[in-house]
């Protein structure tokens, strides 16, 4: 894939920004820049922080990252690259069954064009999708995709109180 399809900052970020909206048990969040590309590592303090004014090198240049704190307390983060594994991920990778039809908006989202792919706006769960792989490399809380056709899917639904309303 050439240079002219590459994911911006701001499309991960906007990423990101969905799933940290979508998931109000995710705490102290914390937005903050970083330094990408070949090197940058060595810019780095010894408490890994980036000086602002940090001459940057061929290749490298200003990212973001965001910190926050799961329901247990373990501090995450998640950065462009961390994205951009997550996508990759769900592009590239074979995922679980119920999975697979998500996944299939994300994919043609990834195959885009940039034009057209930067006016397109991937949902909440999918944003949460994405970020989820790039943390855990699977969904391990929902996405907020509950609805098939219009209703929420329950499979007790016939078991239910007000079921035999429903059946009147």
């Amino acid at each position: 894939m050439g240079g002219e399809h590459l994911i911006t900052d701001d499309e991960t970020r906007n990423i990101a920004e969905g799933f940290l909206s979508t998931s109000p048990w995710l705490g102290d969040v914390t937005w903050d820049r970083d330094v990408i590309g070949p090197g940058s590592a060595y810019l780095r303090d010894f408490n890994g922080i980036v000086q602002d004014d940090a001459e940057l090198g061929e290749g490298e240049r200003w990212s973001w990252t965001v910190t926050f704190s799961d329901p247990a307390g373990t501090s995450r983060s998640l950065s462009h690259e961390q994205v951009l594994e997550g996508l990759k991920r769900i592009v590239y990778g074979e995922l679980p069954n119920p999975e697979l039809w998500q996944a299939l908006s994300i994919r043609q989202w990834f195959t885009e064009p940039p034009k057209e792919r930067t006016g397109l706006q991937l949902s909440v769960a999918d944003r949460s999708m994405i970020c989820q792989y790039a943390l855990y490399e699977k969904t391990v809380f929902p996405t907020g995709r509950e609805e098939l056709f219009g209703k929420k899917l329950d499979l007790f639904e016939s078991q239910r109180p007000d079921a035999e309303a429903l059946g009147e």
